[in-house]
C-alpha cells in the first residue's frame, strides 16, 4: 500500500472515529433503546470510575435497586450525578461517591433516579470535553469535514479531467446506414 492510499485510510478511520463521538455525544443520549451514555467530570467515584469516563447506564425500576449499586441521576437539571447507593430508605436513596468520606447530603428521590450503572469506558468522557471547546469542534469537526470536501472535490476534477470529450463529431444517432 502506497502512501497516499495510507494516508487516505488513515484519515477515513480518524474521521469514523470523530462520527462516532460527535453521534454519540450531540445527539439525545438514547442509543440502542434505553442505553443512556453520561460523561464523568468528577473523581467522586475513583478508583471505580475514573475521571474523564463514560458510564453506560440503564433504566430500571427503583425498586429492584439495593445498597452497593452505582446509580445516575439528577437532582436539577441538565446535572447528572453518578454515585453509589450507600443506604436505602422510604424517602429514597442515600448515596456516597466511593473517593468521598462521608454519605451525600441529600436523599435521591426514586423518580430522579435515571439507571444502574452497565460498565465504564474509560477516558472517552475526555474526547467528548474537548469536542464542546471552541477548539475542539474546530479539529476535531470542522478540520475533517473540510479535508473529506477538499479530498472529494480533488477527485470529481480528477474524473472530469479524465473524461476529456473526444473531438470526433461523429453523431450514431444522425448516421443512416445505405444498404
Amino acid at each position: 500500500m502506497n502512501t497516499k492510499k495510507l494516508a487516505e485510510t488513515i484519515i477515513l478511520i480518524v474521521i469514523a472515529i470523530i462520527a462516532i463521538v460527535f453521534l454519540v455525544f450531540y445527539r439525545p443520549v438514547s442509543l440502542w433503546g434505553d442505553t443512556l451514555y453520561e460523561p464523568v467530570y468528577t473523581g467522586s467515584m475513583e478508583p471505580a470510575i475514573p475521571v474523564g469516563s463514560v458510564v453506560v447506564i440503564k433504566p430500571v425500576n427503583p425498586e429492584t435497586l439495593k445498597t452497593g449499586d452505582i446509580i445516575c441521576f439528577k437532582l436539577s437539571e441538565p446535572t447528572s450525578i453518578t454515585h453509589r447507593i450507600f443506604n436505602v430508605t422510604d424517602e429514597g436513596f442515600i448515596t456516597q461517591g466511593d473517593a468521598n468520606n462521608a454519605p451525600d447530603l441529600w436523599t435521591v428521590k426514586k423518580e430522579n433516579v435515571i439507571g444502574k450503572l452497565v460498565f465504564t469506558i474509560p477516558f472517552i468522557g475526555y474526547i467528548g470535553y474537548f469536542v464542546r471547546t471552541p477548539i475542539g469542534f474546530i479539529l476535531l469537526i470542522i478540520l475533517p469535514a473540510s479535508l473529506i470536501i477538499i479530498l472529494e472535490i480533488r477527485n470529481i476534477i480528477k474524473e472530469l479531467k479524465n473524461k476529456k470529450p473526444s473531438n470526433n463529431v461523429h453523431d450514431d444517432a444522425h448516421s443512416i446506414e445505405k444498404p
